[in-house]
């Protein structure tokens, strides 16, 4: 199975190109959209896998809620809007999510703050490279249970911050200082709290930069 085709890449492509002329160096490093877009080909591959891998361990999405937690450049949202699911978005930068929401012609719930959706339950809860910079997660990690419903499904991605990944990084002209911690620290933060890992995927071995997994409650 593939969620995120030739046509998709170069639609999403283009958009976050126009972003970044427009934008001061180093603005949308955070939100990867220099990955997204990386002249280097194989990085580019490697971020768009990881956002295909993580659609993929959805399943059947059709007509479901989804928050996508720290959605920054909304790059699964025309995926999700494909699969007629209701789409909430939170993010600090949630302009960025706007533009490219305009760009897309896709309706969205667009939040700043978590805290404004009190209440909301959702099908699935996806956290693409973002819980890595959040030091102390333990309340955000409490809402995100209580956001989970009966079969509700999380979806983790993050970097692995070892050797390997700290060279590609440097190569690709990225500092990475705004790292906290890694997957793995993170993973056991779930454990910790009664997530359970189902399904887990590693880009790529023997040099692994990144882990995808699918969690539900035990």
């Amino acid at each position: 199975m593939i969620a995120i085709d030739k046509d998709y890449r170069r639609q999403m492509e283009g958009i976050y190109h126009g972003l970044l002329q427009r934008a001061a160096p180093g603005e949308y490093d955070e939100n990867a959209l220099p990955s997204y877009t990386h002249s280097n080909r194989l990085m580019a591959w490697l971020f768009w896998k990881r956002i295909d891998i993580a659609l993929c361990f959805m399943g059947d999405i059709s007509g479901k809620t989804v928050l996508d937690f720290g959605c920054g450049g909304a790059v699964t949202f025309k995926y999700l809007n494909q699969k007629r699911c209701r789409i909430v978005g939170c993010d600090e930068n949630i302009l960025l999510a706007q533009q490219v929401c305009r760009a897309l012609d896709i309706n969205a719930e667009l939040y700043g703050d978590l805290s404004d959706i009190d209440g909301r339950k959702f099908d699935y809860i996806l956290a693409l490279d973002v819980l890595e910079h959040i030091e102390n997660s333990a309340a955000l990690l409490s809402k995100f249970k209580y956001m989970m419903q009966p079969g509700s499904k999380i979806i983790l991605s993050g970097p692995t911050e070892n050797f390997w990944y700290k060279l590609g990084r440097n190569l690709a002209g990225f500092s990475g200082h705004y790292h906290v911690k890694n997957i793995h620290q993170i993973e056991r933060e779930f454990s910790a709290v009664g997530f359970k890992a189902e399904k887990i995927r590693t880009l790529y071995y023997p040099c692994p930069l990144f882990r995808v997994s699918l969690w539900g409650m035990t």
